[in-house]
């Protein structure tokens, strides 16, 4: 993967210089380089492999370095470290046919089968033209664009679904009872690479407990409270609000069903901990109905006409998705360091 070849070597240039890190207020710079390895080291001492630890602190380094933090090193923390604590053993796959497979994931890590899954979900697609894969039973990984754009680095489309916990109210109501049931969608192109990523609920739970870390309030309209009323205090949260009102709430129903029933895992109020949510891959070839070259320069083609267009006042440029996320990694890695929060790169020593 092309991510993955320039954040190795960045890293390879920056290993043996001095870290240097500068306190901003609250912000830290510090050296890409010096926070993969730290969050490395705390993987080798929980038992991960080497190689094991660097699949799984690569998603957490693809969060910070594209600009979504919600989804990044904050989370390590809280997420990483008790994912590979509680973990059991090998996935496996329980049923699987030339363009399909069922993963049960037995306890293991989102990282590590979510790699596995779509690697696997590409190499059925070679044959068959498009494949699915299904996992249950396994801890969660982070975002379900990252492990799309695996399949579009290879000339796939990728899609990618979960379900989850509930944290979403149903359009109209104020109680939770969806999860946040996130999509990911990468397509080859010739030029930037189209990767949607998002929650169908106004915005990630991970940009709650963001903020309560932070002690920073949440942008107005996304949650409401215990009383069904809007909050913005990230410790009042009961219930997040799904986007686009009834659109996104139809949306976010479908994927909980697909992602749930469908490939046996549970769903709604039964969903109690990670490992009962359910996460669906899809690969595409393009392939099958048209050459991989034609098809990237006529996305291209569309691209640049979309982006063409008369801006709104005040909009200076209009953007693909996953384009500011592309910017953001591309200038990250060309200055080699990440400004954090120090209090998050605190915590992160404080396990070594």
């Amino acid at each position: 993967m092309e991510k993955k070849k320039n954040i190795d070597k960045l890293c390879a240039r920056t290993k043996h210089e001095n870290c240097v890190r500068t306190t901003f207020g609250e912000k830290m710079r510090i050296k890409i380089e010096e926070i993969r390895q730290l969050c490395a080291d705390v993987c080798l001492k929980l038992g991960l492999t080497k190689e094991n630890a660097e699949i799984v602190v690569d998603e957490y380094l693809y969060g910070e370095l594209t600009g979504k933090k919600s989804h990044g090193f904050s989370s390590f923390v809280g997420f990483a470290v008790k994912k590979i604590k509680s973990r059991k053993g090998d996935w496996k796959i329980v049923k699987e046919d030339e363009a399909y497979a069922l993963i049960d994931g037995n306890g293991n890590l989102g990282q590590l089968v979510g790699k596995f899954a779509m690697e696997l979900a590409v190499k059925k697609a070679r044959k068959t033209g498009i494949a699915l894969v299904g996992m249950n039973g396994m801890e969660s990984y982070l975002m379900p664009g990252y492990y799309a754009k695996m399949a579009s680095d290879k000339g796939m489309i990728g899609f990618v679904i979960d379900n989850a916990k509930s944290r979403v109210a149903p359009f109209g109501g104020t109680e939770p009872r969806l999860g946040a049931n996130p999509i990911g969608l990468a397509i080859p192109t010739k030029d930037v690479s189209f990767v949607l990523d998002m929650a169908t609920s106004m915005r990630a739970m991970g940009e709650v407990r963001l903020c309560k870390k932070l002690g920073k309030l949440l942008p107005g309209g996304m949650a409401l409270d215990g009383e069904g009323n809007p909050t913005t205090n990230p410790d009042e949260v009961k219930a997040l609000r799904s986007f686009g009102g009834y659109k996104g709430y139809g949306l976010c129903l479908a994927i909980e069903i697909l992602a749930g029933s469908f490939i046996r895992a549970k769903m709604g109020s039964k969903i109690r901990s990670g490992l009962d949510r359910g996460y669906l891959f899809l690969a595409i070839n393009p392939e099958i109905f048209v050459d991989l070259d034609t098809f990237k320069k006529e996305i291209s083609d569309l691209i640049q006409e979309i982006k063409s267009c008369k801006k709104e006042e005040g909009v200076e440029e209009i953007l693909i998705p996953g384009e500011m996320a592309q910017r953001n990694m591309e200038e990250n890695l060309k200055r080699g360091y990440l400004e954090i929060d120090d209090k998050i790169v605190g915590e992160i020593k404080g396990l070594l």
